[in-house]
């Protein structure tokens, strides 16, 4: 099978599409002919091996897993015999960033239980687009940003794979949106059912006079101080992404106390794949409360390129790769 393989540590251009050995199932796996994946942070951020403190789980001299890819669509051709819940012929997607990725391969073994099925109103290409994207986004909004009904949310970085979702889904929530992205992505936001738009580089945030439940800082770099001014009194900010991997550090460690508040009113999101989330995600989905958004579509073997696009930031939605097209 043909799979995209990481040898070494470098960019991009580290990756090269080869022909590498098709995995046997093990117990309580399927195997999965991929139809799709979409390109996430994740999969170039590990390319560099950097930082190095990374190395101590990624691998110490050279990656521990040589195919990346952590979102997923396909079909199930092959299911082990104790396999309860999938069987052949079952179309699925799933996120493979917690077993070892492997995603940028024609066919993955995966434990069933990592896998949902896919919703039947979206393509393999639509599909692969929401896995890691969507549970980080419901897990930052209702996990640790404890989002209720009727409460104001700012989302800050609202254009990309996490902030289209996330606007969506707060939406869906009963929350009131505000979306802040660049004025290219403005109707974009307004369509997805932003209440409110701000444009990021005309916005002084430190003089902003609204305040908000709950602020959602999906990517970019916001100090503390300003996020602790968006707050209401009861607020709280959670930080799904920063381009300060320290700042991310801080608020761990420290939480709400670098605002001068309580220490849960600050949180930094480790999302983690869970099942039942996505399987939450499929009913939004089938139910028409949230959809993906596809930025860009690519043919399997420009993967290396298309995570070359994604590290310089500003696409509107995800990148996705078709591995089967005549099957879409």
């Amino acid at each position: 099978m043909k799979a995209i393989l990481q040898e070494h540590y470098g960019t991009y251009e580290v990756l090269t599409m080869e022909e590498t050995e098709k995995p046997q199932i093990q117990e309580g796996e399927v195997l999965v002919e991929v139809q799709a994946v979409s390109l996430n942070a994740p999969d170039w951020r590990l390319l560099s091996g950097k930082p190095l403190l990374m190395r101590l789980v990624s691998g110490i001299f050279r990656p521990k897993h040589r195919i990346r890819g952590t979102d997923l669509s396909g079909t199930v051709v092959e299911a082990s015999p104790d396999c309860r819940n999938l069987k052949v012929g079952d179309e699925v997607y799933g996120d493979l960033s917690g077993a070892g990725f492997g995603a940028f391969a024609e066919y993955v073994a995966v434990k069933e239980m990592l896998l949902s099925l896919k919703p039947k109103n979206l393509s393999y290409l639509e599909a692969a687009a929401l896995p890691m994207t969507s549970v980080t986004a419901l897990q930052g909004l209702r996990q640790e940003g404890k989002l209720q009904q009727g409460e104001k949310v700012l989302i800050l970085g609202a254009s990309g794979g996490v902030g289209t979702l996330s606007l969506q889904l707060a939406r869906a929530l009963g929350a009131e949106v505000t979306a802040v992205t660049s004025i290219s992505h403005i109707a974009q936001s307004m369509s997805l059912g932003a209440h409110h738009v701000l444009d990021y580089q005309e916005t002084d945030f430190d003089r902003l006079e609204e305040s908000y439940d709950l602020v959602l800082a999906v990517n970019g770099y916001y100090p503390f101080s300003t996020l602790g001014h968006l707050l209401s009194e009861t607020g709280r900010v959670v930080l799904i992404g920063s381009s300060s991997v320290y700042q991310l550090m801080a608020a761990s460690v420290l939480g709400g106390l670098l605002l001068g508040r309580k220490r849960e009113s600050l949180k930094a999101l480790l999302a983690k794949p869970r099942k039942e989330d996505l399987d939450y995600i499929t009913s939004q989905v089938e139910h028409k409360n949230i959809k993906p958004v596809l930025y860009k579509e690519i043919p399997f073997q420009d993967i290396p390129e298309g995570l070359k696009e994604l590290h310089k930031g500003h696409a509107g939605g995800k990148i996705v790769a078709w591995v089967k097209p005549q099957r879409l």
